[in-house]
């Protein structure tokens, strides 16, 4: 199931990391990625790969806080003790009950996985040889991927939040003559208001397109007591300090004993 579309710009969040980057002269090594799921506008924040839970709540309120305030949930592949702790520094920096919900969905957050594909991509081109100055690139970055369309929203990150793209270097080749601000402020909310209706309706299509191919490749299998099958474990499924990667991931078989959660109809 896709998660739930979001109402407006940075209410729903989800935030990644990208590690294992050249160690740069100000040692820096990893980005910490956070991306509002409504606008898709992004914040490319760098940071070291030894960067604690404080410390990254620290980067969130200063570089995102700031600028959009709190946000209501978070979706991360990190563990949700990684939430739980962030959110609980978050709360003791602006000195107040916050009330939350966060999401640990590696399967679902194919967000922050489409940006950390196009960041890839973006830096490489920026970068070029001097691939320990990625840090000093992270600026142009963010501001090309905000200023771009987005393939399920229609509109760039910029238009969503603003109504307006700011101007960028070609906008500034040549400087035109004279510019002049049209249109009134009711004319700029409603605009605005047109522009989220708009986004909202496209995350729709979106989610129900994607969806669509999940299922495809997905069939629907149901079992009786006392059918035999393999079980898979999930990494939340062990307890503290007996999980490791050559840990078995499936058990069985075992036997269904009692069925669940049963569809009664009448």
């Amino acid at each position: 199931m896709p998660l739930p579309i979001p109402e407006q710009p940075w209410v729903d969040i989800s935030m990644d990391f990208v590690l294992g980057l050249p160690r740069t002269q100000r040692g820096n090594d990893s980005i910490f990625v956070v991306v509002d799921r409504f606008s898709k506008m992004v914040h490319f924040i760098p940071c070291k790969k030894t960067t604690d839970v404080v410390k990254v709540a620290q980067l969130f309120f200063r570089e995102v806080y700031r600028l959009h305030g709190l946000p209501t949930s978070i979706v991360s592949d990190r563990d949700t003790r990684f939430l739980s702790h962030f959110w609980r520094s978050l709360r003791a920096m602006v000195n107040t009950q916050l009330k939350f919900s966060s999401a640990y969905h590696p399967q679902t957050d194919g967000q922050t996985e489409v940006v950390n594909r196009s960041l890839g991509n973006l830096l490489r081109s920026l970068v070029g040889e001097n691939v320990r100055s990625w840090d000093f690139k992270l600026s142009q970055t963010e501001f090309a991927h905000n200023h771009a369309v987005n393939r399920s929203t229609g509109f760039s990150p910029f238009q969503v939040l603003y109504s307006v793209l700011p101007r960028g270097p070609l906008d500034l080749l040549p400087v035109p003559s004279k510019t002049r601000w049209h249109g009134k402020a009711k004319d700029f909310v409603s605009g605005l208001q047109e522009i989220h209706q708009s986004v909202k309706d496209n995350l729709q299509k979106a989610a129900d397109k994607y969806k669509q191919y999940a299922d495809r490749k997905k069939r629907h299998v149901e079992f009786e007591v006392g059918d035999f099958l393999w079980a898979i474990l999930t990494k939340d499924r062990f307890s503290v300090g007996d999980y490791n990667k050559l840990s078995v991931r499936k058990i069985g078989p075992v036997e269904v004993l009692e069925k669940i959660n049963l569809m009664l109809t009448d």
